[in-house]
């Protein structure tokens, strides 16, 4: 049996650094700075290209459309509040909030999301970039 939640979070990892990456990139750069290998990240790029929200030919650089931007924007906005709640409300080290938020974010529903925001006080709506160090995407 696949386990489609760890797909998913597969999916949800590619479209979150494709954002932050925010210009193109070909595969075989993108699986060694993803750690994946080349035969996942090639079955992952042709489900987001089915779903219009890459574009991406063999051998060529792989680039967001916009509706691939407002996704992964959504997911990375999911990834932040996570983030800052396991920082505030369960006191996790940034490395630990952080890691397990990208594992998160695409797991969690929007409704779910909400309540955190509900917590912590804050908006889902807002972007919650501020939140993360984005240089934790891009260590060297």
């Amino acid at each position: 049996m696949i386990n489609t939640s760890l797909i998913k979070e597969k999916e949800n990892l590619v479209l979150d650094f494709l954002y932050f990456w925010n210009r193109p990139i070909r595969a075989g750069d993108l699986c060694s700075r993803l750690k994946f290998k080349h035969s996942t990240l090639n079955s992952i790029l042709k489900r987001l290209e089915g779903q219009k929200l890459l574009v991406w030919e063999k051998y060529k650089e792989i680039e967001l459309t916009e509706k691939g931007k407002e996704s992964a924007k959504h997911v990375s906005n999911h990834h932040f509040i996570i983030e800052r709640f396991l920082k505030e409300s369960l006191n996790c080290s940034d490395d630990f909030a952080h890691e397990e938020a990208l594992h998160l974010a695409g797991t969690f529903s929007c409704e779910l999301i909400e309540e955190i925001c509900k917590k912590l006080s804050i908006s889902h709506n807002d972007l919650h970039l501020h939140f993360c160090d984005k240089r934790k995407y891009f260590p060297d």
